[in-house]
């Protein structure tokens, strides 16, 4: 059973469940939770605590350790801990040695005391609550952080990889020129296909360098007005030794779009995370024939702002467990979009990825 106590009126409120099988406990902390302008809601059994925090969103749990039936306080948060980022605090009538060392392992927030005042419920819920957020921006930063260190690291490692490779590569095209001219003189013609061979998967070799090279100049964080035509053009060519060893037909399709104000490198991991996402979910259909990836750029507006839509579409299978949804580039990808104050979603129906960027015109 679940009983709401208190009605959410902002959508800041925070929302907090509690778990406790004593109902007149719960329903004093529940009344107490509510005058500090919590939203609250109390379940009594493991198996509906699973189910609300599952269904529902909270920004705490407070987790009574001692609960009637096959699972204690203690391993609900465990699987909390493993699925969801949501702080417990514990409340116990115990505090012996071996109830806190278990309690330990899921790296609770906070652990009161039965009995507790008020005072101390509310201090120990805004700490946990606070703990939380700043643990969570921590995370956005780093892995933000991550991500510029890894362009770095593409520059530097791209920088190093055209020096050290162009001139071997030229020397080998060099070569296959000689051989095949020897070939033509000598009327050898599998000499001459050899020589070909080795000119066509050198020149290869180069192109990926270059692309390589090219996609990764712009790796400061600077923002300026980019042409997202050049940038998304750049990101294929990135892909494109990928799209044609899977037979992946990757088509663009752009209209007249301005200029847009943004951090073009952080667009190019935007739009490469999501057309890699689109790649991993077309490699998901059994036949090779007919694959296809669609991105397209398009003008839109709506409450008088102008916007620029970029669709990118595949016709992969229905295997949502592929792509950067489960995986943290997705963070990243809606990091990056917000940072830009635009819009990230997906629409299953046209097996889409849908993110929109604003048009800021210039100060004159």
């Amino acid at each position: 059973m679940t009983t709401m106590v208190g009605t959410e009126k902002e959508t800041d409120v925070k929302k907090i469940l509690v778990v406790e099988d004593e109902r007149i406990i719960a329903i004093n902390i529940c009344s107490t939770l509510k005058q500090y302008g919590y939203q609250a809601s109390y379940v009594s059994e493991a198996n509906d605590a699973l189910e609300q925090i599952e269904s529902e969103h909270f920004d705490l749990v407070l987790m009574d350790i001692m609960l009637n039936g096959p699972m204690d306080g203690i391993e609900i948060a465990g699987r909390i801990k493993r699925t969801k980022e949501i702080p417990v605090i514990y409340l116990t009538a115990y505090s012996d040695e071996a109830t806190i060392n278990r309690a330990k392992t899921t790296e609770p927030f906070g652990y009161l005391i039965k009995p507790f005042n008020s005072r101390d419920l509310y201090i120990s819920v805004e700490m946990a609550i606070y703990k939380s957020q700043v643990q969570k921006h921590i995370r956005v930063v780093e892995s933000r952080l991550a991500e510029n260190q890894k362009w770095e690291t593409i520059a530097l490692v791209a920088s190093g990889i055209s020096h050290e490779v162009n001139n071997p590569l030229t020397s080998i095209l060099n070569l296959a020129d000689l051989i095949a001219l020897e070939a033509k003189k000598t009327a050898n013609p599998s000499l001459k296909e050899k020589a070909d061979k080795i000119s066509e998967e050198s020149e290869r070799i180069a192109k990926i360098v270059k692309n390589l090279v090219s996609y990764s100049q712009s790796t400061n964080s600077q923002w300026t007005y980019s042409n997202l035509i050049s940038i998304l053009s750049d990101t294929r060519s990135f892909l494109h030794q990928y799209f044609l060893k899977e037979g992946i037909q990757c088509e663009l399709e752009m209209g007249d779009i301005p200029h847009v104000y943004c951090q073009p490198q952080k667009i190019k991991q935007v739009l490469l995370n999501l057309i890699q996402d689109a790649r991993l979910r077309v490699n998901t259909r059994e036949d090779s024939i007919g694959r296809k990836i669609a991105v397209t750029l398009s003008m839109k507006e709506e409450n008088g702002n102008e916007f620029v839509e970029i669709k990118i579409k595949d016709n992969g299978g229905e295997d949502m467990m592929m792509g950067i949804s489960q995986m943290n580039s997705l963070d990243v990808t809606r990091s990056i979009i917000a940072e830009h104050k635009g819009n990230l979603r997906r629409d299953d129906s046209q097996s889409a990825w849908i993110f929109t960027l604003p048009i800021v015109k210039p100060v004159s």
